[in-house]
């Protein structure tokens, strides 16, 4: 069998490569958040003193399926240097470089052995760097201190509190308390996916900055935007506590509540700032919150409700002495009748461009009432109660002003639905009897036409096996049994399979026994901060892929026995490749820049790498609500907020699927919100809260950019997991969303003990990944016992096959090619 090698044959630095490190530089330069500034920031000093872990080593990304094998990833001391700024700390800096060089060979070896091939993370953690001495002090002259506070974290492992995962480690509060006293200015710089407690930081004037991690071009942005070459204009998308125990049952979250079998969502809707909103929890930053260099006036000038849709034109001034870019956030507090509701919720958003000092920019937005609606689950119906709807625009949920009201005379119903994911048991859901007042003097005010509203009423079941005469042509030549296999990937050596496209790293692969039916294979790589392949690899004559040292398929390879991977150590006749991909700044960072058509940017140049490497499934983005600050998974996730989630998942998922035949697979759908053991968590959620919080994100994707492909999740939601739901995958994605793709599993999520492969192929969910000739037979098995229909193989199979025969690959080969 015949293949194609997607890499290139030697090291060269690739046009494609150039491109795209732009890209990375532009939307790590929009994603950084300045939290304080004591005035240092722009440096106007070229001398800087630079101290912390994440100095010389700065975690450009999280770890497990998220990490991206590319080139070369700037620090920030090496982005520093390159811009022209002295170091007056080298001494400290070479030190730390060598002593962590150590730490890391050490860690190596004392953990060798097979046990570490069980875990899909990389668990080494920085060495803590000793510290700062006398002699650093004396050495590092100037006014300004920097000093990087980093965090790791990766898939199927949550942040623990006990390892100060979450907190300050007592070594940096000394360092930073030495720092503070000696230089005049000292900046702080958070290197973490997710937030972290500052507290022990609260009484100094300092300049703080949470950097998050940025990819590859990280540095480099950091420093130009530290000298004023370029500027902040990132803003939180996530609310930052002043502590732990401020989090509303955070105590409970993952392994904290003692029981990993079950996740109550107590908070029900109330979710991030809509809890600390409406109870009156001060934090310590707000949702929304970002300073800059300059400051800027927010004024709403027309305001219109027509039908069901609000018009609004917001103008934005740049009022000070520095170029800069704002964001407008409108949000809306809506009236409490049978339903109780958040102080406020985001409904939209929009970045300026570019403003110069003096400089305006009218921001046009359309709100429809849909974004205003409540589920209320006694009638499984949105509605809007009757009361005053009170629309806000500002630049945080903290600081923004009443612009118009829309006044509803009674209770209107805007669509009806099948109730979903039904309670598998009861549990005591967070309540609140507040009634909001406003100073509402000179607000404009319209009355909501009753007749405007439509009632919408879904209705619900199998879709009918997608036909066309691409699909028909092989489809028909199919038997049940072949479609099984078509329904399931090849298994765990799709990584490592030459058979047809080979690109080392790919997450699993389609099956390709029918070349002769006319079924092309496709490829699936991870995401979401690039792609996931390996780097450096090399193929033998009889096609068994070899790796190199440092250039391992997953991270935990490098702890396990040389003799384990033997095997895989390359021959002198053996072909070298290179796959070069890029690391863009991960899923907090891109939802910090608020910026959707620079993350379409991103979306576009991952496609860009996609098509070059013959990947068809970019197993991205992840949209999981970051719940709760010690989700290991949050530095994938976007944020707390659905429509910030939705909007810019919609955003990268526009730019991928710009090119004709790459495919997002939105995911993890849904509840993916912690993951210690996630795959036999329980997430016991509220319908409403469900719809509202937990699903909203993905069905903004869907309705806006249409992503051809969703994964769900490894948990069960309401007793039921998420694979085996037909309540998710057939009746809210494909019923009321009118999504037409395909939906996979998540890994190994239905082997024994999870879900069901026959059950979740019966209920919508069409490919079983990673796949293998277990999950087909068990696939057979279903049709023989009656659990799985013909028709809903068929269906599965033929959604399957839309997809590879309108594939990127597809345009460039024929099954021809391959035999």
């Amino acid at each position: 069998m015949k293949r194609v090698i997607t890499g290139q044959y030697d090291e060269t630095v690739s046009k494609l490569e150039e491109e795209n490190s732009k890209v990375a530089y532009e939307a790590a330069v929009e994603s950084f958040v300045l939290l304080k500034n004591d005035g240092a920031l722009p440096l106007q000093d070229k001398k800087v003193a630079l101290f912390g872990a994440g100095a010389s080593h700065t975690i450009k990304g999280g770890t497990g399926s998220g990490e991206v094998n590319n080139r070369h990833s700037v620090t920030i001391y090496e982005g520093m240097k390159n811009a022209g700024f002295e170091i007056t700390s080298e001494k400290y800096i070479q030190r730390n470089i060598e002593e962590e060089a150590k730490a890391h060979e050490k860690w190596i070896n004392e953990n060798k052995g097979m046990p570490n091939a069980a875990s899909l993370s990389n668990n080494y953690v920085l060495k803590d760097p000793d510290c700062i001495s006398e002699a650093d002090l004396t050495e590092s002259d100037g006014k300004v201190a920097i000093y990087v506070v980093s965090r790791q974290s990766g898939e199927a492992a949550d942040k623990k509190l006990a390892n100060h995962d979450f907190s300050l480690k007592d070594n940096e509060v000394s360092d930073i308390t030495l720092l503070y006293e000696k230089f005049e200015h000292l900046i702080v710089i958070v290197n973490s996916g997710a937030s972290i407690d500052l507290s022990p930081l609260d009484d100094l004037k300092i300049s703080l900055i949470f950097y998050g991690q940025a990819g590859q071009e990280g540095g480099r942005a950091l420093a130009d935007v530290l000298s004023g070459k370029k500027y902040f204009s990132g803003k939180l998308a996530t609310t930052w506590v002043k502590k732990y125990e401020d989090i509303p049952f955070g105590n409970e979250f993952s392994y904290l509540n003692g029981d990993l079998d079950n996740e109550y969502y107590k908070e029900d809707i109330y979710v991030g700032y809509r809890y600390f909103d409406t109870f009156k929890v001060e934090p310590r930053f707000h949702f929304g919150y970002g300073l800059s260099y300059t400051e800027f006036e927010i004024e709403a000038l027309e305001k219109k409700l027509e039908g069901r849709k609000l018009h609004l034109n917001i103008k934005v001034r740049n009022t000070g002495e520095h170029a800069g870019k704002e964001v407008v956030q409108i949000y809306a507090s809506c009236p409490s009748g049978r339903l109780d509701k958040e102080y406020q919720r985001l409904v939209a958003f929009k970045k300026t461009s570019e403003l110069q000092p003096k400089e305006e920019e009218v921001l046009k937005f359309e709100i429809d009432m849909y974004s205003l609606a409540s589920y209320e689950e006694t009638f499984s119906s949105y509605i809007l109660e009757k009361g005053d709807y009170v629309i806000k625009a500002g630049n945080s949920s903290a600081d923004n002003k009443p612009v118009f009201v829309i006044e509803n005379r009674e209770e209107l119903v805007l669509s009806k639905h099948d109730s979903i994911c039904h309670y598998d048991s009861e549990y005591e859901k967070l309540k609140n009897n507040n009634v909001w007042e406003y100073d509402l003097e000179g607000v404009e005010r319209a009355v909501l036409d009753k007749n405007a509203i439509v009632t919408r009423t879904y209705k619900y079941g199998k879709p009918a096996v997608y036909s066309d005469e691409k699909v028909d042509r092989i489809i028909n030549q199919l038997t049940d049994k072949q479609l099984a296999d078509v329904c399931t990937g090849v298994g765990t050596m799709g990584m490592m399979d030459t058979n047809v496209i080979c690109a080392p790293g790919v997450a699993g692969k389609t099956t390709y026994k029918y070349l002769d039916k006319g079924l092309m294979s496709v490829t699936l790589a991870d995401g979401p901060g690039g792609l996931r392949l390996v780097r450096k690899t090399a193929v033998s004559k009889t096609g068994r892929i070899k790796m190199f040292k440092g250039h391992y398929l997953l991270s935990f390879m490098e702890v396990m026995p040389d003799w384990a991977l033997f095997f895989l150590k390359p021959g002198k006749n053996d072909t070298v490749f290179y796959q070069f991909a890029t690391a863009f700044p991960v899923g907090t960072n891109l939802a910090s820049t608020w910026n959707t058509d620079i993350v379409e940017e991103v979306g576009y140049a991952v496609s860009k790498e996609m098509d070059k490497y013959n990947v068809t499934y970019w197993l991205a983005p992840g949209m999981n609500i970051q719940r709760n600050p010690l989700c290991g998974r949050n530095f994938e996730y976007y944020s707390e907020d659905p429509v910030v989630s939705g909007k810019i998942s919609a955003a990268m998922t526009r730019g991928v699927q710009r090119i004709e035949g790459n495919y997002t697979t939105i995911k993890h759908f849904a509840c993916n919100n912690a993951e210690d053991k996630r795959e036999f968590s329980n997430a016991h959620v509220s319908e409403r809260a469900l719809r509202e919080i937990y699903l909203k994100g993905f069905e903004i994707n869907i309705r806006e950019a249409g992503s051809k492909s969703v994964m769900t999740s490894y948990n069960l939601i309401n007793g039921t997991y998420t694979p085996d739901s037909y309540d998710l995958c057939t009746k809210m994605l494909r019923n009321e969303w009118g999504f037409d793709g395909v939906v996979m599993t998540d890994w190994f999520s239905t082997r024994p003990g999870q879900g069901h492969t026959d059950v979740a192929v019966a209920n919508g969910n069409d490919m079983i990944m990673p796949g293998d000739k277990v999950y087909a037979k068990s696939l057979k098995e279903g049709l023989k016992k009656g659990t799985l229909s013909s028709e809903d193989l068929r269906r599965a199979a033929a959604n399957i096959i839309r997809s590879i025969v309108y594939s990127n690959v597809a345009k460039k080969y024929s099954p021809e090619d391959f035999k």
